[in-house]
């Protein structure tokens, strides 16, 4: 049996986005701090962030290393997998809230869903293409799946200053 190692922000955020699938809409909003959302939410995109760099990082090297690679990709594919969870109605914008998060995740939730779909695929192709061990087509899956991350950034997220 495999082992997987998944960060702790990441077994919260998936807990809370099972509690409030099942959770009735009223109880949700007594009993839900958003900031924890949006903290969890932030953690998790930071961490896939740093797992996209550390493989462009790795891929600029004269000699790329293929574990650090794959375990950077494991990573991407397993966080992706969760996005679903972290993004649960009412943790948009609003006062006293830190997030870069745009009110169009939640008013054009169809498209927003396409795109975390993308984010998905293309993580798990990226696994799969790193297991093949082949560079040249892991550097070219990288730049798919940076296309996808620009893809979502653009419509759903606010710029940065």
């Amino acid at each position: 049996m495999r082992r997987i190692n998944i960060p702790l922000p990441l077994v919260l955020a998936t807990i809370l986005g099972q509690y409030l699938a099942t959770t009735p809409a009223g109880a949700q909003e007594e009993e839900v701090d958003v900031a924890v959302i949006v903290e969890g939410r932030q953690s998790n995109l930071r961490d896939l962030g740093a797992a996209f760099k550390a493989i462009n990082d790795e891929l600029k090297k004269s000699s790329p290393l293929l574990p650090v690679i794959q375990q950077y990709a494991r990573q991407i594919d397993d966080l992706a997998k969760q996005q679903r969870f972290w993004f649960p109605p009412g943790s948009g914008p609003q006062p006293g809230v830190d997030t870069k998060a745009k009110p169009e995740i939640w008013t054009r939730s169809d498209d927003f869903g396409t795109a975390q779909a993308a984010l998905t695929r293309e993580a798990a192709t990226m696994l799969q293409t790193a297991e093949g061990k082949d560079i040249a087509a892991i550097k070219q899956q990288q730049r798919a799946l940076g296309k996808t991350c620009e893809g979502c950034h653009r419509p759903f997220r606010v710029e940065e200053d």
